[in-house]
């Protein structure tokens, strides 16, 4: 009986060591990471819902990372639409200070610069940011409009594909949960559906003309105007969406600190209350090693 009593004791004293081991292990674990959760069998519960608060801060990163990229693109948009603007405006002052007293060598002047300012018209059009076509649609990585210079000086702007569906497609991206926005202008919208070009091309064919028809040159003067107005309308369509996206932006990152606060509630240690627990456990630990000195010293004999 004595060698089974002995047995026993030695088992329930062995399994009681291995716990504390294993308390100790735990709570230096913690301290060391200053997690409460290190593994999923510390705490099923816990693990789950921290498993899936991180999954959502991954998410909201995700979203910011797409808003600073179409933030980007919508700047470059808005300051592409700019230049547009501003050079449709010297091309219509250029053209209000043509009179009737103009001689050829004025006219041809005029014409060139017109030309130009056409030509750059045409290269903003084939603006790119970070690689891609900004105003091609869906066709990033190809210039929408093609530029032609005849022997005669006349410029000419086209659509280099005129797959309608392909380039005048909207991009489009998740900014948060359920939310995607249309970020690109495409070059059907930018153009006013291809008519800027059309009469940027007639002007162009018109100022090589012998001789100028002022009354032409007064219409072209009066669809420009009509075409600045349209550009306005854009940037501000443009930065109606930059203020949006920037709007969510702010609220996706107050729901991160939300997150991390819940985050840090179920995950984060106290470390004051961890320590005291530790050295608890230390105490417990070696006071059982006392203990079964003084046990086991008995034998069969006695």
């Amino acid at each position: 009986m004595m060698r089974v009593t002995n047995g026993n004791m030695m088992s329930s004293y062995l399994r009681d060591v291995q716990t504390n081991l294993q308390s100790m292990d735990k709570l230096n674990t913690q301290l060391n990471t200053g997690k409460q959760v290190n593994k999923i069998s510390d705490n099923p519960l816990k693990a789950i819902k921290i498993m899936n608060l991180n999954n959502e801060l991954v998410d909201i990163e995700k979203y910011n990372y797409n808003i600073d990229e179409i933030t980007g693109w919508l700047d470059m948009t808005d300051s592409s639409l700019d230049n547009i603007g501003t050079l449709t405006s010297e091309i219509k002052t250029l053209l209000t200070s043509i009179s009737g007293a103009y001689g050829k060598d004025e006219i041809k002047a005029i014409k060139t610069e017109v030309n130009e300012k056409i030509k750059q018209i045409g290269k903003t059009f084939n603006t790119t940011y970070a690689g891609k076509y900004i105003f091609g649609g869906v066709i990033t990585d190809e210039a929408p409009i093609k530029i032609t210079t005849y022997e005669n000086g006349s410029v000419s702007l086209s659509l280099k594909d005129e797959d309608e569906n392909r380039v005048n497609a909207n991009l489009s991206t998740s900014v948060s949960s359920g939310i995607n926005i249309d970020y690109n202008l495409n070059i059907n919208k930018a153009s006013s559906g291809g008519s800027a070009f059309e009469m940027f091309n007639k002007l162009s064919n018109v100022l090589n003309t012998e001789e100028l028809d002022i009354g032409v040159i007064n219409d072209l003067s009066g669809r420009l105007d009509s075409y600045l107005s349209d550009v306005l309308n854009n940037r501000s369509i443009v930065g109606a969406k930059t203020n949006t996206v920037q709007s969510i932006k702010e609220s996706n990152d107050e729901n991160a600190l939300e997150i991390k606060g819940t985050l840090s509630n179920i995950q984060d240690v106290d470390f004051a209350t961890k320590y005291i627990e530790l050295k608890e456990a230390e105490m417990i630990y070696t006071a059982s090693l006392k203990v079964s000195s003084k046990l086991f010293n008995s034998s069969i004999l006695d």
